[in-house]
Protein backbone atom coordinates (compact mmCIF):
# COMPACT_ATOMS: atom_id res chain seq x y z
CA UNK A 1 0.00 0.00 0.00
CA UNK A 2 3.10 2.24 0.67
CA UNK A 3 4.40 1.34 -2.49
CA UNK A 4 1.61 2.31 -4.43
CA UNK A 5 0.43 5.36 -3.00
CA UNK A 6 4.46 7.06 -2.10
CA UNK A 7 6.70 5.69 -4.49
CA UNK A 8 4.91 7.19 -7.89
CA UNK A 9 4.76 10.61 -6.59
CA UNK A 10 7.80 10.80 -3.76
CA UNK A 11 10.74 8.45 -5.37
CA UNK A 12 13.43 9.04 -3.29
CA UNK A 13 11.74 9.61 -0.15
CA UNK A 14 9.84 5.90 -0.88
CA UNK A 15 13.15 4.57 -1.26
CA UNK A 16 14.71 6.21 2.59
CA UNK A 17 11.45 4.84 3.70
CA UNK A 18 12.48 1.33 2.33
CA UNK A 19 15.96 1.75 3.20
CA UNK A 20 15.06 2.74 6.87
CA UNK A 21 12.83 -0.39 7.03
CA UNK A 22 15.56 -2.66 6.05
CA UNK A 23 18.07 -1.51 8.08
CA UNK A 24 15.58 -1.76 11.13
CA UNK A 25 14.09 -5.08 10.43
CA UNK A 26 17.43 -6.65 10.18
CA UNK A 27 18.44 -7.04 13.48
CA UNK A 28 15.27 -8.94 14.00
CA UNK A 29 14.92 -11.07 11.05
CA UNK A 30 17.77 -13.30 12.09
CA UNK A 31 16.59 -16.56 10.91
CA UNK A 32 18.17 -19.40 10.33
CA UNK A 33 18.24 -22.79 7.91
CA UNK A 34 18.27 -25.64 10.82
CA UNK A 35 20.43 -27.55 8.67
CA UNK A 36 23.06 -25.07 7.99
CA UNK A 37 22.48 -22.29 10.47
CA UNK A 38 22.86 -20.33 7.40
CA UNK A 39 20.90 -16.69 7.46
CA UNK A 40 17.56 -17.16 5.52
CA UNK A 41 15.57 -13.90 6.38
CA UNK A 42 18.08 -11.76 3.99
CA UNK A 43 16.99 -13.42 1.14
CA UNK A 44 13.11 -13.20 1.25
CA UNK A 45 11.60 -9.81 0.75
CA UNK A 46 9.83 -8.07 3.49
CA UNK A 47 6.59 -9.15 2.65
CA UNK A 48 7.25 -12.83 1.98
CA UNK A 49 9.25 -12.84 5.24
CA UNK A 50 5.99 -11.71 6.59
CA UNK A 51 4.00 -13.90 5.23
CA UNK A 52 5.82 -16.78 5.98
CA UNK A 53 5.88 -16.21 9.33
CA UNK A 54 2.48 -15.77 9.28
CA UNK A 55 2.06 -19.06 8.00
CA UNK A 56 4.19 -20.63 9.94
CA UNK A 57 2.05 -19.70 12.72
CA UNK A 58 -1.03 -21.35 11.62
CA UNK A 59 -2.79 -17.93 9.55
CA UNK A 60 -4.60 -19.22 6.38
CA UNK A 61 -3.62 -17.30 3.62
CA UNK A 62 -7.15 -15.35 3.68
CA UNK A 63 -6.53 -14.13 6.81
CA UNK A 64 -2.65 -12.97 5.91
CA UNK A 65 -4.13 -11.04 2.76
CA UNK A 66 -6.61 -9.58 5.17
CA UNK A 67 -4.38 -8.26 7.91
CA UNK A 68 -1.53 -7.48 5.34
CA UNK A 69 -4.53 -5.75 3.00
CA UNK A 70 -3.04 -7.99 -0.14
CA UNK A 71 -5.19 -10.34 -2.28
CA UNK A 72 -5.17 -13.92 -1.64
CA UNK A 73 -3.07 -14.63 -4.88
CA UNK A 74 -0.62 -12.09 -3.68
CA UNK A 75 -0.13 -13.79 -0.39
CA UNK A 76 0.13 -17.81 -2.02
CA UNK A 77 2.87 -15.58 -4.46
CA UNK A 78 4.73 -14.16 -1.27
CA UNK A 79 4.75 -17.80 0.31
CA UNK A 80 5.39 -19.52 -2.66
CA UNK A 81 8.81 -17.31 -3.33
CA UNK A 82 9.54 -17.63 0.46
CA UNK A 83 9.62 -21.65 0.24
CA UNK A 84 11.16 -21.67 -3.02
CA UNK A 85 13.96 -19.52 -1.53
CA UNK A 86 14.39 -21.78 1.21
CA UNK A 87 14.33 -24.93 -0.54
CA UNK A 88 11.58 -26.29 1.24
CA UNK A 89 8.38 -27.85 -0.52
CA UNK A 90 5.64 -28.17 1.67
CA UNK A 91 3.84 -25.30 4.15
CA UNK A 92 4.70 -26.61 7.50
CA UNK A 93 8.48 -26.81 6.79
CA UNK A 94 8.25 -22.81 7.32
CA UNK A 95 7.41 -23.71 11.39
CA UNK A 96 11.44 -25.09 11.18
CA UNK A 97 12.93 -21.89 9.17
CA UNK A 98 10.93 -18.96 10.59
CA UNK A 99 9.49 -20.17 14.77
CA UNK A 100 11.96 -20.27 17.00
Amino acid sequence: MLEAVIKPEWPEDFKRIIDITYRFSAGWRKVHNPDTGDHVADNLSTSEFTAAMLAARGWTNQEIANHLGVSLNTVKWYISNAMNTLGIQHRQDLKDFMLP
